[in-house]
């Protein structure tokens, strides 16, 4: 799942690398790994709640909602790190979020079964 995702980042990223040159590449590239993070931190937190004990109603929403709190943070902060810090250009940025989080729904979220 990850991989496909970071091919269709890599992929979005040569594009912009072909077009535009090394700054709106890097600005794809980084956008990808924001997509990438958050999905690595659905998954981290998806793998704990597993391993846990059985939960309770109320309890699966309390963790339901703070993944999505957490998520939510990772992907404002690390999106102003690479504007704000970074200066990264926005568009490449975006695109490149964009593309990581269609790898995402084009391989679909592993259940398990």
């Amino acid at each position: 799942m990850v991989l496909a995702q970071l091919a269709l980042v890599a992929l979005v990223a040569g594009v912009f690398y072909a077009i535009s040159g090394w700054n709106r590449a890097g600005a794809a590239g980084f956008g990808g790994l924001i997509a990438t993070g958050n999905l690595l931190l659905l998954e981290w937190r998806r793998g704990r709640t597993d391993r846990g004990p059985a939960l309770s109603a109320s309890q699966s929403i309390r963790v339901l909602y703070r993944s999505a709190l957490e998520r939510m943070g990772l992907v404002v902060m690390l999106f102003a790190v690479g504007l704000g810090l970074l200066r990264l250009d926005p568009l490449g940025l975006l695109t490149g979020f964009i593309a990581g989080q269609l790898g995402l729904l084009f391989t679909g979220i592993r259940r398990k079964n």
